[in-house]
């Protein structure tokens, strides 16, 4: 372009002779020569745009193909460790052997229940493991092609091999080339080769999670074939000789394998709900411990009460007893452990409380328990075990039956044990009859059902009773709501358990029995069936069990509002002497967070049930309008307790005078709050009258209050002399605020008496009175210490005899 420029400078002279003379240097002349430079200088221009721009191009692509090869380096370090997947693999693969062990080969006469149910379990855990190897090399597999494509397409460009003309230029992008691809290549066939391991390792997942899945359909076809027999004989009569026989020892074995197996995985994917089982059994081991120590230190007569004797068996036997429904479809060898922890926690529970026979008794017990959970571990059939469930079942019936003929019932705690041996009885009278006639499945069944159905009934019958007591000490000794205790209020709670509690006992002990019938899973799955079809009216489906899903998500949020509504702080206690501190109230927040957990009930309710909310909403909005009409009150008053809930003018535990009673908040609720009157009675509040009308909240002056007293003192009292002595009296007393200043000041000429009024300031409303009554005392008795008079009203009557008043007048 400068050439254009200079060409012009040196053509101008000529242009302007051209103007001057023709004949020497013509205008046409100058036209075409610029014309030429102009075509010329455009094509260079051009020209060199076209190179810088590819030159830019360039280097682009060659910085975005580094940034893929650094992406690809990082990934390629993060990639998938090809010795902890094959560790894996193996591990997964001698799991399935001993899955096989019993069911495809060592088969034995017939299939257990409980070796299928065990296999069935280890294998869908297995599946989902090796199923989620399979997406994550899947992914990663993903990767790779996709970082190889960017790469390929990238070498490709036509940009990359288009040389410029300057040879410095070509210099300097050859050696550029150069620096990325020896970068590239190597890069290039790393990739390569992890693609090529990455495809082996598909093939080795895919074909063990075939072999995982076609073992699994053997499982099922053995589970249906079992139960659709499941009452008819499998094995020989006892006293016949076995069709296949296989030691012991190795039964034993691989029984005791695929039970650690299946607890391990269950215990893995169960980590956080264990690690919340042994969190609450911590803190019922503290608070029984700090309820023991409350006692003891108050030297009363019940700090040896059955709950609190041992503290840790306690918690140990409630939460485990409890807490074992959080986990679903467990394997019965945790479940035998957390039972087996329970009941030899209330063997120590109630050691010194029940007689020797009683001891006795559960110890043998807690033993045929333990004889019966091991044997249920026994996954295969043999003639010994047979032979030991007989002796187990056949033992533990004639000792429940020695003990119904006892003359020992009358000194049991709780009789309705009574029921359970019963129960028991009849299971494992079942179990011998059908262990003898070849009906194994059925008869292994009942004769752990039936100690699982003694052993739990009894644990939640003495559950129930140590709740009772914990219960009854813990409102006795935590009479206000502290921080150790999460500000739970036990007099809210109550002294007993309530009857859903119960409720929830007595399914579970059903479900705990009834989980090891395997043979009611047909009828189980048929009931799941007609509970979850779909049905419709009108556009509407529905289902039984979204209905269901509906009602219980709505029960829990009630249930829940219900609960938290049991920590509230009510401070019944009087304030320290300069301590104007806020204490913190949960109460204050009760009413928002219990609206919350409803409304976020609802929503999840309709959720789970599948309605569509919008056209609830559209619903709800019709309704509200008529139904506000016609509830303004109460909707006045829920929104009332929102702002108060949200403003605080008055909170829980804040001492208030309302219509001219003064109250303790005790709970702020939907409609209404309760307030506890000095006089003893609650008073029921709405919530729009505290804000509608005049209320006097003296928590928000850290419950300070003047007082006023009057006293009168005769006229002839030297009135300069009875100040100082009433000063005294106030400073004297330390309920009494020395600021602001007490006063003592001369208020009136009465009838009888010159009035002297007391003005002072107490640090607690709730001692007014016991102040008030304390300096009358003490006035009343330095008055007469001090020969001070206080009169009473008196009236002199005064008879006047007129002499000129005849007698008529007087009559």
């Amino acid at each position: 372009m400068k050439y254009f420029f200079l060409s012009l400078l040196l053509l101008l002279p000529f242009v302007s002779a051209a103007q001057a003379d023709t004949t020497t240097f013509t205008k046409q002349n100058v036209i075409q020569t610029l014309k030429k430079l102009s075509v010329t200088e455009s094509e260079k221009s051009i020209k060199k745009y076209e190179q810088e721009k590819m030159i830019n191009r360039q280097r682009a692509t060659l910085e975005y193909m580094q940034s893929i090869n650094r992406q690809a380096k990082i990934f390629l370090k993060r990639g998938i460790d090809t010795t902890t997947f094959n560790k894996f693999i193996a591990g997964v693969k001698q799991s399935l052997e001993i899955v096989k062990d019993g069911i495809l080969f060592n088969k034995g006469t017939n299939q257990t229940q409980r070796n299928l149910d065990v296999s069935a379990s280890i294998l869908d855990e297995l599946s989902a493991r090796v199923t989620d190897k399979k997406k994550l090399l899947q992914n990663y597999s993903g990767k790779i092609a996709s970082l190889n494509f960017q790469i390929d397409s990238l070498s490709t460009d036509p940009s990359l091999y288009a040389l410029p003309d300057d040879s410095a230029d070509v210099i300097k992008h050859i050696k550029r080339m150069y620096v990325t691809a020896k970068e590239i290549v190597p890069l290039d066939s790393a990739l390569d080769k992890i693609a090529a391991i990455i495809e082996e390792q598909q093939l080795k997942t895919d074909l063990l999670l075939f072999d995982i899945n076609s073992t699994r359909e053997d499982i099922e076809i053995y589970s249906t074939h079992l139960a659709s027999q499941s009452f008819q004989q499998e094995f020989p009569f006892i006293w016949q000789d076995p069709i296949f026989s296989r030691p012991t020892s190795e039964i034993i074995k691989f029984s005791l394998a695929k039970e650690i197996i299946t607890l391990r995985f269950y215990a893995e994917d169960h980590l956080i709900r264990i690690c919340f089982m042994f969190m609450m059994l911590v803190g019922s081991w503290y608070f029984l411990r700090s309820l023991k120590t409350q006692l003891q230190e108050s030297s009363r007569a019940d700090a040896d009460t059955l709950i609190i004797a041992h503290p840790l068996a306690a918690a140990i036997l409630i939460t485990f007893s409890l807490f074992q429904f959080l986990f679903r479809s467990p394997p019965f060898i945790f479940n035998f452990a957390l039972w087996l922890a329970a009941a030899i926690s209330l063997r120590i529970v109630f050691r010194s409380y029940i007689s020797v026979y009683w001891q006795r008794f559960w110890a043998i017990t807690t033993l045929l328990f333990v004889l019966a959970g091991i044997d249920n571990m026994i996954l295969q059939a043999s003639r010994p075990e047979r032979y030991f469930m007989l002796a187990v079942s056949v033992g533990g019936s004639i000792f429940m039956t020695t003990l119904l003929v006892n003359k020992k019932k009358s000194e049991l705690k709780e009789p309705k044990i009574l029921y359970f041996v019963v129960i028991f009885l009849l299971f494992e009278i079942s179990s011998s009859l059908l262990n003898l006639l070849g009906r194994f499945n059925v008869a292994k069944a009942l004769m752990i059902s039936g100690y699982v159905s003694l052993i739990m009934g009894i644990v939640f019958l003495w559950v129930i009773r140590l709740i009772n007591e914990g219960l009854v000490l813990a409102s006795s000794v935590y009479k206000q709501p502290s921080r150790q205790l999460f500000y739970l209020n036990f007099n809210r709670v109550g002294k007993q358990a309530p009857a859903i509690f119960y409720i929830i006992l007595a399914v579970g002990w059903i479900l705990i029995v009834a989980r090891h019938f395997y043979h009611l899973r047909g009828y189980a799955v048929s009931v799941n069936n007609f509970v979850t079809m779909e049905r419709a009216i009108g556009d509407y489906q529905y289902s039984i069990a979204g209905i269901a899903i509906f009602i219980f998500v709505l029960l829990c949020a009630f249930f829940l509002s219900r609960l938290v509504s049991y920590f509230a702080a009510e401070h019944d206690v009087p304030n320290q002497a300069g301590d104007s501190r806020k204490k913190f109230s949960p109460g204050s927040w009760l009413l928002v967070i219990r609206i919350f957990i409803i409304t976020a009930g609802l929503v999840l309710a309709f959720a789970a049930a599948g309605i569509p909310i919008d056209k609830f909403v559209i619903v709800l909005g019709a309704l509200g309008v008529g139904v506000g009409l016609g509830l303004q009150g109460l909707v006045n008053n829920l929104v009332s307790g929102l702002i108060i809930s949200f403003e605080k003018p008055v909170t829980v535990g804040d001492i208030i005078e309302f219509d001219g009673k003064i109250a303790t908040i005790k709970s702020i609720g939907f409609r209404s709050s309760v307030a506890k009157s000095i006089d003893g009675a609650n008073l029921i509040i709405p919530n729009g009258d505290l804000l509608s009308q005049h209320l006097t909240n003296w928590t928000m002056g850290n419950n300070f209050r003047r007082c006023h007293l009057v006293v009168g003192v005769a006229y002839a009292t030297d009135i300069n002399a009875v100040k100082p002595l009433l000063l005294d009296i106030l400073k004297g007393d330390e309920r009494i605020l020395s600021y602001p200043l007490q006063g003592v000041y001369f208020k009136d000429f009465a009838s009888s008496a010159i009035e002297i009024e007391m003005i002072y300031w107490i640090r607690d409303i709730k001692e007014y009175i016991l102040v008030r009554s304390d300096l009358i005392a003490k006035i009343f008795e330095v008055f007469k210490e001090e020969s001070i008079t206080i009169p009473f009203p008196q009236q002199d009557i005064h008879i006047r005899k007129d002499k000129d008043v005849s007698k008529n007048d007087i009559t």
